[in-house]
Order: structure tokens, then sequence, then C-alpha cells
């Protein structure tokens, strides 16, 4: 049926799904998106169905019901007891005709990091060619430092947390990539270490850290499925969970993986039912793999981010990691246009501009002025800022001689004008 023939006074049957053969009644005909393309629900109850034998109201697609007298429908099956879900795993085949419906269907974890399912997480082993290491107080290279963390395991076998907090565009995320290929290139593997991010937001949901049950449409009926979160997918097999801007995320989000941050290093999951072993239902624990490592990045200070927990700031050992001079001259070939950098970077430590200007704008900076010429280099830089601080860059950059600096180092420009339009001529043609 449609949802505009539905009549609330009138009793239908349902023909598809866990409670095919049920008579509802519509609670409301209004259809509500499902979070599915093109999918939208109508509430109906079902009489009998809830704990204690209570009616359950119930959200379900308008042409999964009928009318109890159309032809070749079953007749309405009596009421049953309400019990919890049963967990099964999925079958190999990803053809869901053949389960049995009614049952929540979930897959089993992948506990192998090396497992192909998930190499779509998995870095490009060229990064580490084109990545270059920093040198940290003590005379350490950062990979060495970080791998020599990895070895550090507490008593239960765990490495321990490292965030990584500077300022945006300073190789946080690169550094992690690199890490993962390391990492397992050590570990005597064939293939980098998974990395499962989780990007930082205010809208991150405790669904989508730990999973939740989701409804999907199989030849006409509807199955119930479990998708895990990504939290419970990097821990059941290890490799890096990748907290990027983690300071950006609700302190309660950030506080519920605690568990897993401290010496615990597991979860309870209270979205997924798991049996008790005696007849009944529990919330899933998961205890991590000894091979997963947590890394965190953090801008801060910017817009949309805050203060950590304390519990929180507590569970990571923290390396600064702003930009790095020694990087940003093997990266930016122009001494000039790292100055101009320099000189950007203190306006807004003194509060005078307030768009941060990473090594990767610098990079491009540095292109457009050998590609476009500085002048039109400097054009498309003033644009990265909002209007009324672009007067104040230009200010800058040439009240400093910037400009006539960087013209004196890029003469000849790839891509400049060297000569005039050709003119058409008199019959209206251009000549070449």
């Amino acid at each position: 049926m449609k949802a505009k023939d539905l009549n609330p006074m009138v009793p239908v049957v349902i023909t598809g799904g866990p409670y095919e053969g049920h008579i509802v009644t519509v609670k409301d005909a209004t259809p509500v998106p499902d979070g599915l393309p093109n999918q939208r629900k109508v509430l109906v109850t079902i009489p009998g169905v809830g704990a204690g034998g209570i009616d359950l109201d119930y959200y379900i697609l308008p042409r999964l019901l009928e009318l109890p007298s159309a032809p070749k429908k079953p007749e309405p099956a009596p009421a049953l007891p309400w019990s919890p879900p049963v967990l099964e795993p999925a079958m190999a085949t990803t053809d869901l005709t053949f389960m049995e419906r009614g049952k929540l269907v979930a897959a089993e974890p992948v506990t192998d990091p090396m497992d192909p399912s998930l190499d779509e997480f998995r870095p490009d082993p060229k990064l580490v060619k084109e990545y270059i290491s920093r040198t940290l107080l003590g005379d350490f290279t950062d990979i060495e430092y970080l791998l020599h963390l990895r070895d550090q395991r507490d008593g239960n076998g765990y490495s321990p947390n490292v965030a990584l907090v500077g300022e945006t565009q300073s190789g946080k995320t690169m550094l992690v990539r690199v890490l993962a290929c390391l990492a397992a290139e050590r570990d005597g593997l064939p293939k980098p270490y998974p990395i499962f991010t989780l990007n930082g937001s205010m809208g991150i949901t405790s669904y989508d850290l730990f999973g939740q049950t989701s409804a999907v449409i199989v030849d006409g009926h509807e199955t119930l499925v479990w998708m895990d979160g990504l939290v419970p997918r990097a821990i059941n097999c290890g490799g890096f969970l990748y907290l990027d801007e983690w300071n950006a995320v609700a302190p309660q989000q950030a506080t519920a993986l605690h568990p897993i941050l401290d010496d615990r290093r597991e979860f309870v999951n209270y979205q997924k039912a798991v049996p008790d072993g005696h007849g009944g239902f529990r919330p899933e624990r998961v205890v991590a793999n000894t091979s997963l490592g947590v890394l965190a990045t953090i801008n801060s200070g910017y817009k949309g981010t805050q203060t950590m927990a304390e519990a929180s700031t507590n569970r990571f050992r923290w390396l600064s990691w702003d930009y790095d001079n020694a990087t940003e001259e093997k990266l930016v070939p122009s001494p000039t246009v790292r100055l101009v950098g320099e000189a950007l970077r203190t306006a807004r430590a003194e509060r005078a501009l307030t768009v941060p200007v990473g090594t990767s704008a610098l990079q491009r900076f540095n292109h457009d002025c050998a590609t476009f010429g500085p002048e039109n280099a400097v054009w498309v830089l003033m644009g990265m800022y909002p209007p009324a601080e672009r007067d104040r860059v230009q200010t800058i950059i040439e009240d400093r001689g910037f400009l006539d600096l960087l013209k004196a180092e890029y003469p000849n420009p790839t891509l400049a004008k060297s000569a005039p339009a050709p003119t058409p001529t008199t019959d209206g043609t251009t000549p070449f």
C-alpha cells in the first residue's frame, strides 16, 4: 500500500519483516525518512508483542502493509511473547534471502590486522619516501621516538596513547600514516597497519563510535543487521585508532572512550546485546587487541574546539607539533615565501590576523609564484583571509618588500604572458 491510502481506522496486515503476519493499526500515516535514499516509513502499533505483552509502536515501509482481505496473504499469526533479538553470525554469502527473517544478523568480528577486508583503511606505503622526518630534542627522529614508545608496553601489554598538539597543516596526519607503514614493516608484516580514523566534530554520536542496528531491504523483505562502529572494528583487530581533532568532540562522547584509553583497554557496548550463557542477554564487552595503538591530533584554540576534560588529557602522552623550520626549508624552496609565512604567523599571534598559515599553504604559495607569478600568487593567498583582513595581508607583504623580493626570485614564471595576444585581421580571422 501507499502511505496516502492508509486509514488509521482500518486494520492492516504486515507482509514482510520480523513481524510478518501480524495485524496492526496505523498510528501515524505521515511518512518519515529512514536514513536511506528514497525510503520513508509510517508508524504502526503491533498489539501484544512488546515487553510484558504490551503494544509495540513500530516504523515500517508502507509497501509492507496490506488489507487483511487481500488475496494470497497469510492468515495473521498469533501475537508472540516479546523476547530480545537473537544475534547470530552473518553467512559468508552476501545474499540475505536464505537467512531466517526476524533475527538480528551480526558479522563475526575481524581480529587479524592483515585481513584483506581492512585494506581500504591502510595508508599507501609510498608515503614513507615522501615524508620528511623532523629531529626532536635529544637528537631523536620523530619516527624513532614514536616506534620506541610503541615498544614501551604496560603490564597488560599495551603501548601508551600519544597526542600530537599543534597548528593546522604541521604534518600530524602525515606522520600517523607513515608510522602505520613503518610499524608494520618493523613487525615483519606484509602491508601497513590499518588506520581507523574518527574525524572529530560535535556531531559524533554513540552510534558512530560503537555501532547500531539498521534495517535493510533484501528481496522485498526487511532484515535487521548489526553495523559495528569505528571503535569496535579498531580494537578487535588492532592497528591504529586515530582520533583526528579530538578536542572537537563533545565531552560526553570523548569520555565514553576512557575505558579504552586507560589500563582496562576494553569497553562495554550498551548498544549491542549478546547472550549471557544463562538464557538471557547482556551488553557486549570487548577487550582491545594488544597491537592497538591510539593516536590523537589536536589543533588548539580553533573554532569548534574546546578544552578537553582533565581525565581525557591524562590518558595521553603529549607531543608539541608546531611548524618545523628544518622541514619547511626542504618543502618550501623560496626563502622569501618562508619569510612571508613567518610574518603572517606573527601577525596572527598578535591577533592582527585570524587565519593560520600552514606548511601546505606555503607550498601552494611557492608553487603559484613559480607558475603564475608573484602578483597572482599574492592575490590567491589574500583570498584565504576574510575581506576585513586582506588589506592587512597586502600591507605586510608590500611594506616589507616581500613582493619585490619574490619578483626577483621568480622573474620568469612558467605561465607568464610573454607576448601580447594576437590581433584579429581585417577579415575577422585570428592569425596563428
